[in-house]
């Protein structure tokens, strides 16, 4: 499955938003999101994270929209102060969320 833009068989992204906090333009296909914001209080960087239909799920015990927003959570703080990815794709509750680079080199 390809994860870009304009796939519409994208499961899910996390796309840093504007200076504004706006999100971008998201894909049809992702019909649900939230605004998640770096945990640093002096951080003005925000994502969106966005999702299809097909994500709210269980997979093993776990729901998988709770995994994707815990392991979205960790990244942003992770990437604190830099921020320097602008979009991130769901890799599974395995992979968790991955660049572009990281996502060719999975298959997605």
């Amino acid at each position: 499955m390809t994860h870009t833009r304009g796939d519409q068989n994208m499961a899910a992204i996390l796309e840093k938003n504007n200076l504004s906090g706006k999100p971008t333009v998201l894909p049809d296909s992702l019909t649900n999101s939230e605004a998640l914001s770096c945990t640093s209080r002096s951080c003005q960087v925000s994502y969106t994270l966005a999702w299809g239909v097909g994500e709210n799920r269980i997979e093993g015990s776990e729901n998988v929209l709770d995994v994707m927003r815990r392991k979205a959570r960790v990244l942003l703080e992770e990437e604190h102060p830099v921020h320097g990815t602008d979009t991130y794709v769901w890799g599974g509750v395995k992979n968790g969320w991955l660049d572009r680079e990281q996502a060719r080199a999975a298959g997605l």
